[in-house]
């Protein structure tokens, strides 16, 4: 863990579920699971929860869904493993290790307590998709589910590309959903990242539809989604439209190495 967890104690006590409450950190709710905890439930098999106790309230850092199917079977305690001295930001941080090491954690999930552990990284993508007008989230254009490729941008290419390729896909197909998915993110990455901005916006504003038909092809040739080879084919294809109307001796022209 990034924070120092040395003061953290633990013991094992019957906590009173109604002291218990959620985090911001955790996963959503998901009813279903609840209802297959109550209609399986095995006290034998149930385990103890992990809460934090902090500022007088017994803060849950795992075991949601379980508490939840125990009130909904009337009981009002549970068995607790209490640790004390962590801050917010520790709960978050642990939560994050925890459940990597059991069910899996979705992108989204470990993203959202990035941010309450207050993660460098998840921090500075943040602001950097919120300055230019989308979330992180899925639903339509403005919204990127794609995390991992933003974190793929930040890793190989650094913050200002990041940044840089927002800016581009916002100014150049707003309200394009397609223009917002992966595809597009990393393979506009690799432009930024090879040739700048130089004139994105104003020579391919509206080549969004005859790119996307070109880029599947290359795909549907050869090739698999989010890899270094598709992003490279989508730059490809984004080069290849870049100098159409351009003269073979214009100096505008981009130069395509592999």
């Amino acid at each position: 863990m990034s924070n120092n967890m040395k003061s953290t104690q633990q013991v094992l006590e019957q906590i009173a579920l109604a002291a218990c409450v959620p985090t911001n950190y955790q996963r959503g709710t998901d009813d279903s699971q609840v209802k297959d905890i109550v209609n399986e439930f095995d006290e034998a098999k149930l385990g103890a929860l992990t809460v934090s106790l902090r500022d007088g309230n017994y803060h849950i850092i795992d075991g949601l869904h379980r508490s939840k199917a125990m009130k909904a079977l009337g009981y009002t305690h549970a068995l607790c493993v209490v640790l004390t001295g962590m801050t917010y930001e520790q709960e978050a941080e642990y939560f994050r290790k925890q459940n990597k090491n059991k069910r899996i954690i979705s992108t989204f999930d470990d993203f959202k307590a990035g941010l309450e552990s207050k993660d460098e990284v998840c921090i500075r993508i943040d602001e950097i998709v919120r300055a230019n007008d989308f979330q992180i989230g899925k639903g339509g254009f403005f919204k990127i589910a794609a995390i991992r490729a933003l974190f793929t941008i930040v890793e190989d290419y650094g913050y200002t590309v990041l940044d840089d390729t927002l800016c581009l896909i916002a100014n150049t197909w707003n309200g394009i959903p397609k223009a917002s998915q992966i595809e597009c993110l990393l393979g506009i990455a690799e432009f930024v990242y090879r040739y700048g901005m130089v004139n994105f916006a104003e020579r391919l504003r509206d080549k969004f539809s005859a790119i996307w038909y070109e880029y599947c092809e290359a795909m549907r040739i050869r090739g698999s989604i989010g890899t270094a080879t598709s992003r490279k084919k989508f730059c490809r294809v984004l080069v290849e439209y870049y100098n159409k109307g351009l003269g073979s001796k214009s100096k505008k022209r981009l130069v395509w190495e592999e």
